[in-house]
Parts: structure tokens; sequence; C-alpha cells
């Protein structure tokens, strides 16, 4: 420890090593992207449905990646479903990319774990959304499901993410970490006085 440093630094390295992983949840569903380009990694009646997929057009062309899904039936509703991991009472982040084509009739819905975060019919704007959620779980595996019918067109959907949001005990750590790191850096920019 230098004169001018009243934070010992294995308490400002433990306090950003704590900020890192707080700010770093890990992504719990598998191929939310589809740049596998399939749906490996999802399950649901989707996978028997000729009208629904995945096209990889190349890059700048999705929103992640290169490559969507592409979602439409034939007189039937069909679902996409992915069972993840989780903690019960845990809150978790949902997000997704979604886009209609404004054909009628057509419905959306998404649920976490039974709980329907987002449902609409007739889908008229043309214009990619990026539709986010927060949810708690009820057990050790959750459900996200995606319902939807589109006879005469397609939704396309990208960047499905879920990850934990960070508890409120472990805000003030956080807060540490940013405060050490702050006063550390700021420490490391002034010159030294001998």
């Amino acid at each position: 420890m230098n004169a001018t440093s009243s934070t010992p630094r294995w308490l400002t390295a433990v306090a950003a090593l704590s900020l890192c992983g707080s700010a770093m949840a890990a992504d719990l569903v598998t191929n939310g992207g589809f740049e596998s380009g399939s749906l490996t990694g999802w399950s649901g009646s989707v996978l028997s449905n000729p009208y629904s997929g995945v096209v990889c057009l190349g890059a700048g062309t999705a929103v992640e990646g290169a490559c969507e899904a592409f979602l439409g039936t034939n007189g039937n509703a069909d679902s996409l479903t992915q069972v993840l991991s989780t903690v019960s009472g845990q809150r978790y982040a949902i997000s997704f990319l979604l886009q209609g084509d404004a054909s009628v009739p057509s419905d959306f819905s998404v649920s976490f774990g039974g709980q329907t975060l987002y449902s609409t019919t007739g889908l008229t704007s043309t214009a990619p959304q990026v539709l986010s959620f927060v949810a708690a779980a009820t057990g050790t595996t959750t459900m996200l499901n995606f319902s939807f019918r589109n006879d005469p067109g397609y939704f396309l959907l990208d960047a499905v993410s879920v990850t934990a949001v960070p508890e409120p005990a472990s805000l003030p750590l956080m807060l540490l970490g940013l405060g050490s790191f702050a006063a550390w850096r700021r420490r490391r920019a002034q010159p030294e006085v001998a």
C-alpha cells in the first residue's frame, strides 16, 4: 500500500470481482439467437411444422448474428418451448425480438412458468419490437413458451434471452465494487508525491 491509498488492494480486488460477477448474469436460453441454423435446443409442436424454421441470410440481416426463426402455421396454433434451469423465487429478465407481417388472422403469446407475459391478436406492426419482462420462477425448472398462429404469413423471432435479475441484497456489494474501482482508478491517475 502506498502513502496515498486508504483502501487495501485486496478489498478493491474483491469488490471489483463481485461487481463483474453480478453484472455478467448467464443467459439460460440455449440457441436463443438461432445461430445454429436450426431450432436446436427448442421443443414444441413447431418442430413438426413445415411452415416454421430458421433462416440465415448473413450478418447484418438479423438482430443477433446472422439467423432468426420464422414462425408460420397452417390451421392450428403451434408452440416453441424451452425448459430452463431456474431457482425458485428468483426473478428473471426475459427478452426477445418479435416482428410481425400484419397478416390477419394472427396471434402470438409468451409465457414463463405458466405466467402470461405478452399476448396479442392481429399484430399489425411490421417493425421489429424488442419486448422485455421480469418474472419470478416458481420452481427449479421453468418453461419458456411461445404460442403462435399466423396462417397467412410469418412471425420473426430472435435474440431470446433469460437472465437472473441481481437480488437487492447484492446491490450494496455491487455499489461497493463500483466505488472502490472508481477510487482506485482516480488514485492511479494522480501522480505520486514524494
